[in-house]
């Protein structure tokens, strides 16, 4: 396993494949410490090529080479399979002023960033850092969000100034989030692509995270909705959470229409988050724009209007995958977690669903989530929480048969058994071992108030990635015994059979593209959004339908 003092020897090991050589450089990454290069015997000191990089050039006449690293003595032993996943070195003087404001949302600090993988090393020397999610602020490990991602030469991190580091506390299979994503990749709606990184600020590890787009980053929402050009005006664009407990009374986004106030409690949970939020009232942008769109949403559920509000196709595709994937705290189920943006220029609204991590049996009531038949949906798991979903309930009240198609294409494509788990497996052998060493690490946050008995063994990443079995750790349904009994309740309720082998007509996809200037934004992504540090090797099957 990798030692706390340097970040994985990831790089460059020339062996048998060379003949005849006189020089052979090897190259190491090391956070903490000047590392040595041992071999045959000998200690060679290695010098800083560009920091965490480290290099030593050594004459080799015989090979195979026997050689590792090693800092103040202690040796890496260089038993990773997998070496290229992605590190980010933050330095910052600001860290203790980032905890003591672990309340405010909007608090950043200064941070220097560098990202270094086995492929590059990119220096960020004014970026901000800071605390990331909102209730788990409160979890022992906590989540980042890295801004000002750019060099000086204006170059930004793989298209992205910003970035999401989730710590995945809830999950010890680290699996959930990228998984969902894939599978709403394959549908072609937009969906905040992720990788995996280790993550040391000011010299200590932290962990192992997920890397998520940020989906209120101007870059991420004209990549997925203009294809990658400057919108030629401002777009409203909102958060919607969930909080039926909240001071104010009950509030949650369930997009229903609740009259026009705009300062009513139901009205309160929407966020704005478009590009001049800085300089407008919240409210004000409420009686904007969030009023006439529940006001139209109503409208079509009372057959007021035969036009559906949102962008029908990649709604009712979100709500697909929700049912499927049992995600308990998102909009069907738990109204919030999504964000509605509008391309002013087109007069068209876009529902975006976002964080999947309390999917495929995590969560609260996971029992629940995997056993509700459609007919039932969604579980009365809130008190104070309706079942009523207006554009939901509207449009399957218009279009309740494309709707069931929608499941009988993905079950006999993506979610089929023969193509999601060969896909869950390559992931789990990706991230095995950096979900071992994460478990090995001291937790940071100074204050904990929440999820503090959630500590993890390498049993619970097992069980969790790779077993059908039960378990009595935690709440959580190991992801492939919820995955086979969902798909046998839902098959068995709309009558789906589901083959041996998936259906595959359309291709395989690991980042679906589109073409939006051809007018066409039914599926296939709205826009064009691609991870240019992709950590996976196996494709997904597209799910599109027609």
């Amino acid at each position: 396993m990798l030692f706390n003092k340097t970040i994985n020897i990831l790089l460059l090991s020339f062996t048998t494949i060379l003949v005849n050589a006189e020089k052979v450089k090897f190259k190491v990454l090391a956070v903490n410490g000047t590392p040595v290069l041992n071999i045959n015997g000998a200690r060679q000191p290695m010098t800083a090529a560009e920091y965490p990089l480290y290099e030593a050039e050594v004459d080799v006449d015989n090979f195979p080479v026997t050689y590792n690293y090693s800092i103040d003595n202690e040796v890496e032993p260089f038993n990773r399979q997998h070496r290229i996943i992605g590190n980010f070195i933050v330095t910052t003087d600001g860290l203790q002023e980032l905890y003591d404001n672990i309340d405010d949302q909007e608090f950043k600090v200064p941070a220097k960033v560098i990202y270094a993988s086995p492929f590059t090393i990119k220096t960020f020397n004014n970026a901000e850092l800071s605390i990331g999610g909102q209730s788990t602020r409160f979890v022992p490990k906590l989540s980042f969000k890295i801004k000002g991602l750019k060099d000086e030469n204006n170059k930004e991190l793989y298209g992205r100034s910003t970035v999401k580091l989730r710590a995945e506390h809830m999950d010890s299979s680290f699996l959930r989030d990228k998984l969902y994503c894939d599978l709403l990749n394959s549908l072609g709606v937009p969906a905040a692509q992720n990788a995996f990184a280790r993550l040391y600020i000011n010299g200590q590890a932290l962990g192992f995270y997920s890397v998520s787009d940020s989906i209120s980053s101007d870059h991420y929402l004209r990549d997925t909705f203009n294809n990658g050009e400057k919108f030629s005006q401002v777009n409203p664009l909102f958060k919607a959470d969930f909080c039926p407990t909240c001071e104010i009374g009950v509030s949650y986004g369930d997009l229903g229409y609740y009259g026009d106030d705009p300062n009513h409690a139901m009205y309160a949970i929407y966020t704005y988050k478009g590009e001049d939020k800085d300089t407008v009232v919240g409210t004000t942008k409420i009686a904007e724009h969030i009023l006439p769109l529940v006001k139209q949403i109503d409208d079509y559920k009372n057959n007021l209007t035969n036009e559906f509000p949102l962008d029908a196709d990649t709604f009712s595709k979100y709500m697909v995958m929700e049912f499927l994937s049992g995600a308990i705290d998102n909009y069907w189920n738990k109204p919030g977690n999504y964000y509605l943006f509008k391309d002013a220029a087109k007069d068209k609204w876009y529902f975006h669903d976002s964080d999947f991590h309390y999917t495929f049996g995590c969560g609260g009531n996971p029992e629940d989530m995997m056993n509700t038949p459609l007919a039932q949906y969604p579980p009365l798991l809130e008190e104070n929480v309706k079942k009523d979903r207006a554009p939901l309930d509207g449009y399957r009240a218009h279009h309740d048969a494309e709707f069931l198609k929608i499941f009988d294409r993905l079950i006999k494509t993506a979610y089929n058994p023969s193509a999601i788990y060969p896909r869950l497996d390559s992931l789990a052998k990706l991230v095995k071992e950096d979900a071992y060493w994460d478990f090995t690490l001291p937790k940071t946050n100074p204050k904990p108030t929440a999820d503090q008995n959630l500590v993890y063994t390498n049993e619970d990443f097992d069980i969790q990635a790779l077993s059908e079995a039960a378990t009595d750790n935690f709440s959580n349904i190991p992801i492939r015994t919820f995955i086979n009994t969902r798909l046998n309740n839902v098959a068995q309720e709309l009558g789906i059979q589901i083959p041996t082998n998936p259906e595959t007509d359309l291709g395989y996809v690991e980042n679906p593209k589109a073409d939006v200037s051809s007018g066409n934004s039914s599926s296939s992504a709205i826009g064009q959004y691609s991870w240019s540090i992709i950590s996976t090797i196996l494709v997904i099957l597209f799910s599109i339908i027609f």
